[in-house]
């Protein structure tokens, strides 16, 4: 499911938008002056589709209304404004339209009392383990480095709760819940060179603990290709220990004809040496030597189709990161001047003119934001994502902003997700001002 158009009315009580992709394109884009709400309107998607009722009842608007792909569901959320600071409930209305049915819900506030005397921090640590504590009351998704309060977690996590927790609490409805998970929303904001460290004692983490982004992103994607290491690893255990039965049982009559196989084994020896080149396998194997088959009888055709099958379903594990680091790869080369970046199971790296790597931490802001980008496009934005940036130009040189959107385009097809970016720049817009949403503040609410 996707959002194909969202409304926007009563935005700081002064604006009324509509927001819609242009046929079949994924990008979107919003621009206009400084304080028509660019920044804003992104902030406002990013809290609906990750359930921060909280922060979303502060927010400056009246009415959110979004329209997907499957013409038949709307999802609208009002900020009601007659609503005291004293009630049970937030100050928030979700309504979810479909088809000839429709369906309700209102978010009740987190009692102070229920959270002074019947919750601890060790409980939510305990409980919910794939939360890290980075502030006095803040937890961080290590997957998706998403930062919730306190009254986030008990929202989204409210099952695991001891029952006496969960009566206080009007639990998310499945319905909401449900369109909240099929729109993975991601949101890239300005301060994206730096984010919060997740250290092994994170009982006794500060919210100012922090790291550069590009270190962090190194990281993960060591930790990547070592998870399809280890998958490649097993499944060759697993194929090599059934390959004597398999050649056995192999039917003689399907075997691929000398020429196809010929063509198979060549293929393998060419895609080795692209996951080498690619840092996804190493270099100390053996080369791939392909025998004369000219003389080969059926029985040994036989065991090199089973052995070409086999290595196949091997290296297929590969397949999906080998391509998007292939084009991690091409995109920085082309941008940065006298440098490299190359890739092993550690992360990636950065050499100048074929020298040791550098320090990532001491790029430019300009080649840190390029990295950054690349990679949370690339290796984080899901398929059906909505990818959400704000002022992608900051700390770019204009040749690179000139170029970023085709990037960003080659990406989103790539990965099929869909983006909405607010920027100020006419070099990041280039000619593809059919995308544009422009922001006037001369749109105004009607009756104001």
């Amino acid at each position: 499911m996707n959002i194909d158009r969202i409304s926007v009315k009563g935005l700081f009580n002064h604006f009324d938008y509509e927001l819609s992709f242009i046929d079949e394109n994924r990008i979107m884009l919003l621009a206009g002056p400084n304080g028509s709400g660019k920044t804003t309107i992104l902030k406002l998607i990013d809290l609906v589709f990750n359930l921060s009722f909280n922060q979303l009842a502060e927010a400056p608007f009246h009415e959110l209304k979004f329209f997907f792909d499957n013409d038949s569901k709307q999802l609208l959320v009002q900020r009601i404004l007659t609503k005291t600071h004293d009630d049970a409930e937030l100050p928030l209305s979700f309504t979810l339209r479909e088809d000839n049915t429709c369906k309700k819900f209102n978010p009740s506030k987190i009692k102070s009392s229920m959270r002074r005397n019947q919750l601890s921090l060790s409980m939510i640590e305990d409980l919910i383990p794939e939360l890290q504590r980075v502030g006095q009351k803040q937890w961080i998704t290590e997957d998706t480095r998403y930062i919730l309060e306190l009254e986030d977690v008990i929202t989204n996590y409210i099952k695991v709760f001891p029952g006496n927790i969960q009566k206080e609490i009007n639990s998310v409805p499945d319905w909401l819940y449900e369109i909240s998970q099929s729109i993975n929303v991601r949101f890239i904001d300005t301060k994206r060179l730096t984010c919060k460290s997740l250290e092994k004692n994170h009982r006794h983490r500060t919210a100012n603990s922090t790291m550069r982004t590009v270190t962090y992103y190194s990281r993960l994607l060591s930790n990547q290709i070592q998870v399809s290491i280890s998958k490649y690893g097993s499944l060759s255990q697993s194929l090599d220990r059934s390959f004597p039965s398999r050649v056995v049982t192999n039917d003689l009559h399907s075997t691929t004809s000398i020429e196809e196989l010929k063509k198979d084994l060549n293929d393998i020896k060419q895609k080795r040496q692209r996951l080498e080149d690619a840092g996804l396998l190493s270099k100390d194997h053996h080369d791939l030597q392909i025998p004369d088959l000219g003389g080969a009888d059926d029985s040994q055709r036989n065991v090199l189709s089973v052995y070409a099958k086999d290595t196949n379903k091997k290296l297929a594990v590969f397949d999906d990161l080998y391509e998007k680091i292939t084009v991690f790869k091409k995109i920085v080369n082309h941008r940065f001047s006298h440098k490299h970046v190359y890739i092993s199971d550690q992360g990636f790296f950065v050499s100048q003119n074929g020298d040791t790597s550098l320090n990532l931490e001491l790029l430019s802001s300009g080649e840190q934001h390029e990295l950054v980008f690349l990679y949370d496009l690339l290796f984080r934005a899901s398929k059906n994502s909505l990818v959400l940036i704000d002022e992608p130009e900051i700390s770019l040189h204009v040749a690179w902003q000139r170029k970023w959107l085709e990037d960003l385009n080659s990406i989103a097809e790539l990965s099929k997700f869909r983006s909405i970016v607010a920027t100020h720049s006419p070099q990041i817009i280039g000619d593809s001002w059919h995308l544009v949403v422009q922001l006037i503040s001369g749109n105004k609410v009607h009756g104001t």
